[in-house]
Protein backbone atom coordinates (compact mmCIF):
# COMPACT_ATOMS: atom_id res chain seq x y z
CA UNK A 1 0.00 0.00 0.00
CA UNK A 2 1.05 3.59 -0.51
CA UNK A 3 2.43 5.60 2.38
CA UNK A 4 -0.74 7.74 2.39
CA UNK A 5 -2.75 5.02 4.11
CA UNK A 6 -3.94 4.71 7.69
CA UNK A 7 -3.45 1.25 9.19
CA UNK A 8 -5.67 -0.16 11.93
CA UNK A 9 -4.29 -3.28 13.60
CA UNK A 10 -6.37 -5.91 15.37
CA UNK A 11 -4.51 -8.65 17.32
CA UNK A 12 -6.25 -12.01 17.40
CA UNK A 13 -4.57 -13.53 20.45
CA UNK A 14 -3.44 -12.40 23.89
CA UNK A 15 0.28 -12.70 23.13
CA UNK A 16 0.20 -10.27 20.21
CA UNK A 17 -2.12 -7.98 22.18
CA UNK A 18 0.53 -7.85 24.94
CA UNK A 19 3.30 -7.05 22.46
CA UNK A 20 1.31 -4.28 20.76
CA UNK A 21 0.46 -2.65 24.08
CA UNK A 22 4.09 -2.79 25.18
CA UNK A 23 5.20 -1.29 21.87
CA UNK A 24 2.66 1.54 22.13
CA UNK A 25 3.54 2.41 25.72
CA UNK A 26 7.27 2.33 25.05
CA UNK A 27 6.89 4.61 22.00
CA UNK A 28 5.00 7.06 24.20
CA UNK A 29 7.72 6.87 26.84
CA UNK A 30 10.42 7.41 24.21
CA UNK A 31 8.52 10.48 22.99
CA UNK A 32 8.13 12.22 26.34
CA UNK A 33 11.53 11.56 27.96
CA UNK A 34 13.49 13.87 25.61
CA UNK A 35 11.02 16.74 26.14
CA UNK A 36 12.30 19.20 28.73
CA UNK A 37 9.10 20.38 30.36
CA UNK A 38 8.22 19.14 33.83
CA UNK A 39 4.81 17.89 32.70
CA UNK A 40 6.53 15.82 30.02
CA UNK A 41 8.60 14.23 32.78
CA UNK A 42 5.44 13.62 34.79
CA UNK A 43 3.77 11.98 31.76
CA UNK A 44 6.87 9.84 31.22
CA UNK A 45 6.66 8.60 34.82
CA UNK A 46 3.01 7.70 34.31
CA UNK A 47 3.97 5.81 31.14
CA UNK A 48 6.68 3.94 33.01
CA UNK A 49 4.12 2.88 35.62
CA UNK A 50 1.68 1.81 32.89
CA UNK A 51 4.33 -0.44 31.34
CA UNK A 52 5.04 -1.96 34.75
CA UNK A 53 1.35 -2.66 35.36
CA UNK A 54 1.06 -4.24 31.90
CA UNK A 55 4.03 -6.51 32.56
CA UNK A 56 2.64 -7.55 35.94
CA UNK A 57 -0.40 -8.99 34.13
CA UNK A 58 1.57 -11.00 31.58
CA UNK A 59 4.97 -12.69 31.51
CA UNK A 60 6.50 -10.63 28.71
CA UNK A 61 9.89 -12.34 28.77
CA UNK A 62 8.51 -15.87 28.47
CA UNK A 63 5.94 -14.87 25.86
CA UNK A 64 8.70 -13.23 23.81
CA UNK A 65 10.93 -16.28 23.99
CA UNK A 66 8.07 -18.58 22.96
CA UNK A 67 7.10 -16.38 20.03
CA UNK A 68 10.67 -15.84 18.85
CA UNK A 69 11.35 -19.58 18.95
CA UNK A 70 8.08 -20.29 17.14
CA UNK A 71 8.87 -17.74 14.44
CA UNK A 72 12.44 -18.99 14.12
CA UNK A 73 11.31 -22.56 13.52
CA UNK A 74 8.68 -21.44 11.02
CA UNK A 75 11.11 -19.27 9.05
CA UNK A 76 13.96 -21.76 9.24
CA UNK A 77 11.77 -24.31 7.46
CA UNK A 78 11.75 -21.94 4.46
CA UNK A 79 15.53 -21.98 4.05
CA UNK A 80 15.42 -24.28 1.02
CA UNK A 81 12.55 -22.45 -0.67
CA UNK A 82 13.94 -20.82 -3.81
CA UNK A 83 11.16 -18.22 -3.82
CA UNK A 84 12.43 -16.77 -0.54
CA UNK A 85 15.01 -13.98 -0.31
CA UNK A 86 17.71 -16.08 1.36
CA UNK A 87 19.86 -13.12 2.46
CA UNK A 88 16.95 -11.38 4.15
CA UNK A 89 15.80 -14.65 5.70
CA UNK A 90 19.22 -15.41 7.17
CA UNK A 91 19.47 -11.87 8.52
CA UNK A 92 16.11 -12.27 10.28
CA UNK A 93 17.06 -15.68 11.67
CA UNK A 94 20.32 -14.31 13.07
CA UNK A 95 18.46 -11.42 14.69
CA UNK A 96 16.00 -13.84 16.25
CA UNK A 97 18.77 -16.01 17.70
CA UNK A 98 20.49 -12.92 19.10
CA UNK A 99 17.21 -11.71 20.63
CA UNK A 100 16.53 -15.08 22.29
CA UNK A 101 20.04 -15.18 23.78
CA UNK A 102 19.65 -11.61 25.02
CA UNK A 103 16.36 -12.33 26.79
CA UNK A 104 17.79 -15.46 28.44
CA UNK A 105 20.56 -13.29 29.92
CA UNK A 106 18.05 -11.04 31.68
CA UNK A 107 17.81 -11.95 35.35
CA UNK A 108 15.06 -11.38 37.88
CA UNK A 109 11.40 -10.65 37.42
CA UNK A 110 10.74 -7.88 34.93
CA UNK A 111 9.41 -4.76 36.66
CA UNK A 112 10.59 -5.77 40.14
CA UNK A 113 13.05 -2.86 40.21
CA UNK A 114 10.13 -0.41 40.09
CA UNK A 115 8.56 -2.01 43.17
CA UNK A 116 11.79 -1.34 45.06
CA UNK A 117 11.52 2.42 44.50
CA UNK A 118 9.23 4.00 47.11
CA UNK A 119 9.03 7.24 45.15
CA UNK A 120 7.46 5.51 42.13
CA UNK A 121 5.24 3.30 44.27
CA UNK A 122 3.80 6.34 46.03
CA UNK A 123 2.84 7.85 42.66
CA UNK A 124 1.27 4.58 41.55
CA UNK A 125 -0.80 4.34 44.71
CA UNK A 126 -2.06 7.92 44.42
CA UNK A 127 -3.08 7.37 40.78
CA UNK A 128 -6.31 5.77 41.97
CA UNK A 129 -7.44 9.15 43.34
CA UNK A 130 -8.47 11.83 40.80
CA UNK A 131 -5.85 14.55 41.13
CA UNK A 132 -4.14 12.43 43.77
CA UNK A 133 -0.63 13.41 42.70
CA UNK A 134 -1.00 17.11 43.58
CA UNK A 135 1.82 18.82 45.44
CA UNK A 136 0.06 18.61 48.81
CA UNK A 137 -0.40 14.84 48.28
CA UNK A 138 3.09 14.09 46.96
CA UNK A 139 5.61 16.81 47.82
CA UNK A 140 8.37 14.38 46.81
CA UNK A 141 7.00 14.41 43.26
CA UNK A 142 7.17 18.23 43.18
CA UNK A 143 10.72 18.01 44.55
CA UNK A 144 11.70 15.67 41.69
CA UNK A 145 9.97 17.76 39.04
CA UNK A 146 11.91 20.80 40.28
CA UNK A 147 15.19 19.08 39.42
CA UNK A 148 17.05 19.86 36.22
CA UNK A 149 16.02 18.21 32.96
CA UNK A 150 19.31 16.30 32.87
CA UNK A 151 18.69 14.81 36.33
CA UNK A 152 15.13 13.79 35.47
CA UNK A 153 16.19 12.32 32.13
CA UNK A 154 18.91 10.26 33.82
CA UNK A 155 16.42 8.90 36.35
CA UNK A 156 13.82 8.05 33.71
CA UNK A 157 16.27 6.26 31.43
CA UNK A 158 17.69 4.32 34.39
CA UNK A 159 14.22 3.21 35.47
CA UNK A 160 13.23 2.34 31.89
CA UNK A 161 16.48 0.50 31.08
CA UNK A 162 15.12 -3.05 31.70
CA UNK A 163 12.24 -2.29 29.33
CA UNK A 164 14.60 -0.92 26.69
CA UNK A 165 16.35 -4.30 26.75
CA UNK A 166 13.18 -5.92 25.33
CA UNK A 167 12.29 -3.15 22.88
CA UNK A 168 14.18 -4.54 19.88
CA UNK A 169 12.90 -8.09 20.50
CA UNK A 170 9.26 -6.94 20.56
CA UNK A 171 9.90 -4.84 17.46
CA UNK A 172 11.45 -7.84 15.67
CA UNK A 173 8.50 -10.10 16.50
CA UNK A 174 5.95 -7.55 15.32
CA UNK A 175 7.86 -6.64 12.17
CA UNK A 176 7.96 -10.30 11.10
CA UNK A 177 4.20 -10.57 11.67
CA UNK A 178 3.45 -7.31 9.86
CA UNK A 179 5.62 -8.31 6.90
CA UNK A 180 4.05 -11.76 6.64
CA UNK A 181 1.12 -10.60 4.49
CA UNK A 182 0.43 -8.39 1.50
CA UNK A 183 -2.66 -6.14 1.65
CA UNK A 184 -5.53 -7.45 -0.49
CA UNK A 185 -8.25 -5.09 -1.79
CA UNK A 186 -11.84 -5.67 -0.65
CA UNK A 187 -15.16 -3.85 -0.67
CA UNK A 188 -17.32 -3.60 2.44
CA UNK A 189 -20.87 -3.48 1.11
CA UNK A 190 -22.93 -0.96 3.03
CA UNK A 191 -20.00 -0.50 5.37
CA UNK A 192 -19.89 -4.14 6.53
CA UNK A 193 -17.44 -6.98 5.81
CA UNK A 194 -17.31 -10.50 7.23
CA UNK A 195 -15.06 -13.47 6.57
CA UNK A 196 -14.46 -16.92 8.04
CA UNK A 197 -11.16 -17.65 9.74
CA UNK A 198 -8.95 -20.50 8.53
CA UNK A 199 -8.52 -22.68 11.62
CA UNK A 200 -5.76 -24.60 9.84
CA UNK A 201 -3.50 -21.56 9.85
CA UNK A 202 -4.47 -19.20 12.67
CA UNK A 203 -4.16 -15.52 11.85
CA UNK A 204 -2.27 -13.54 14.47
CA UNK A 205 -3.29 -10.07 13.40
CA UNK A 206 -5.54 -8.24 10.95
CA UNK A 207 -4.44 -4.96 9.40
CA UNK A 208 -7.04 -2.74 7.76
CA UNK A 209 -5.61 -0.20 5.30
CA UNK A 210 -7.64 2.91 4.47
CA UNK A 211 -6.75 5.98 2.40
CA UNK A 212 -5.50 8.81 4.56
CA UNK A 213 -8.29 11.07 3.37
CA UNK A 214 -10.93 8.53 4.40
CA UNK A 215 -13.43 9.79 6.96
CA UNK A 216 -14.25 6.35 8.36
CA UNK A 217 -12.59 3.91 10.73
CA UNK A 218 -13.05 0.14 11.26
CA UNK A 219 -14.54 -1.57 14.28
CA UNK A 220 -13.26 -5.15 14.20
CA UNK A 221 -14.86 -8.05 16.06
CA UNK A 222 -13.24 -11.46 15.97
CA UNK A 223 -14.19 -14.87 17.31
CA UNK A 224 -12.80 -18.36 16.85
CA UNK A 225 -14.43 -18.96 13.49
CA UNK A 226 -14.99 -15.58 11.84
CA UNK A 227 -14.39 -11.89 12.08
CA UNK A 228 -16.38 -8.87 11.00
CA UNK A 229 -15.54 -5.26 10.20
CA UNK A 230 -17.95 -2.36 10.50
CA UNK A 231 -16.85 0.94 9.08
CA UNK A 232 -17.88 3.79 11.31
CA UNK A 233 -18.23 7.52 10.90
CA UNK A 234 -18.05 10.07 13.71
CA UNK A 235 -18.40 13.68 12.61
CA UNK A 236 -17.99 15.70 14.74
CA UNK A 237 -15.94 13.55 17.11
CA UNK A 238 -18.16 14.26 20.15
CA UNK A 239 -21.21 12.66 18.52
CA UNK A 240 -22.21 9.00 18.59
CA UNK A 241 -20.42 6.96 15.91
CA UNK A 242 -22.64 5.49 13.19
CA UNK A 243 -22.01 2.69 10.73
CA UNK A 244 -21.82 4.02 7.18
CA UNK A 245 -24.23 2.56 4.63
CA UNK A 246 -22.16 3.12 1.52
CA UNK A 247 -19.68 0.70 -0.01
CA UNK A 248 -16.17 1.16 1.39
CA UNK A 249 -13.03 0.24 -0.52
CA UNK A 250 -10.22 -0.93 1.75
CA UNK A 251 -7.32 -3.35 1.86
CA UNK A 252 -6.76 -6.11 4.39
CA UNK A 253 -3.68 -7.99 5.54
CA UNK A 254 -4.09 -11.42 7.17
CA UNK A 255 -0.87 -11.54 9.18
CA UNK A 256 0.18 -15.06 10.05
CA UNK A 257 3.45 -16.94 10.37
Amino acid sequence: MAETTNIFEQPLNERIRLFLRFETLLKRLRYFIPLKGEWSAYTAVQGLLEITTLIERGDLKQELIRELERQYNALNSLSNNQKVDSARLQHTLENQKTAIKGIHKLTGKLGSHIKAIDFLLSIKQRNTVPGGTCTFDLPELRFWLNKTYEERESDLNRWASPYYDLESAVGLVLSVIRDSATPIPFIAESGFFQEALDTGQPIQMLCVHLPQESNVYPEISAGKHRYSIRFMQQEPIDTMPQQVHTDIKFALSHCSI
